[in-house]
Parts: C-alpha cells; sequence; structure tokens
C-alpha cells in the first residue's frame, strides 16, 4: 500500500487496534463504530484536517477488513506491522500512566 506517511502510520495504529478482537465479524463492527463516531465528532468540533484524516484512513482499515472477510485470506505482513505500531502506543501509553501515577502518591 503506497500511502501518504500520514495516512499510512494512522492506518496502522486502527487496524493494530482492530486486531485486539479475534472475532472478524466484531472487528468489522466495532471499527465502523469507532469510525462514525470519529467522523461525527471531526464534523461537530469543526475539524477539517482531522475529519480528512479519519475519513481516508477508516475507509481503508475497513476495506482491508471486509477484504479479509470475504476471502477468508489475511496480509501478514500488514498484521504484523499494525500490531508492532499499535503494540509500541500502548506501551507508550503505560510508560506515562505509570510515570503519571508515581506523582500521585
Amino acid at each position: 500500500m503506497d500511502l501518504d506517511k500520514e495516512f499510512e502510520e494512522n492506518f496502522l495504529i486502527i487496524l493494530g487496534y482492530s486486531y485486539r478482537l479475534d472475532d472478524i465479524s466484531q472487528r468489522l463492527f466495532f471499527t465502523f463504530s469507532e469510525a462514525v463516531y470519529a467522523i461525527n465528532l471531526d464534523k461537530l468540533m469543526r475539524n477539517n484536517d482531522s475529519l480528512k484524516l479519519n475519513s481516508i484512513v477508516y475507509i481503508l482499515v475497513l476495506e482491508s477488513i471486509i477484504k479479509e472477510y470475504k476471502t477468508k485470506e489475511i496480509n501478514i505482513e500488514q498484521k504484523q506491522k499494525a500490531l508492532d505500531i499499535y503494540k509500541k502506543i500502548e506501551e507508550k501509553k503505560a510508560a506515562e500512566n505509570k510515570k503519571y501515577h508515581m506523582y500521585q502518591y
């Protein structure tokens, strides 16, 4: 997939996040729900840059999930990249939360 760097990173983050669910039907349903929520929020907040980004990225993620759903084929390389990026983000969040909680005591 030849995407703009910003789109590719967000695509992989959202795709990686979707892989937290094993069931493909649930992945499709919840990703679609998240897309509707994110896009509606962008419209409400009049955030046109985020609206464009989310619209493009969620279409690409949903397209990928639908393809997997219909063909039962998984792009292993793409899945691994998505899981790696998602894992890095979760580790970063955990480290920030740990730092925040240290200040609470």
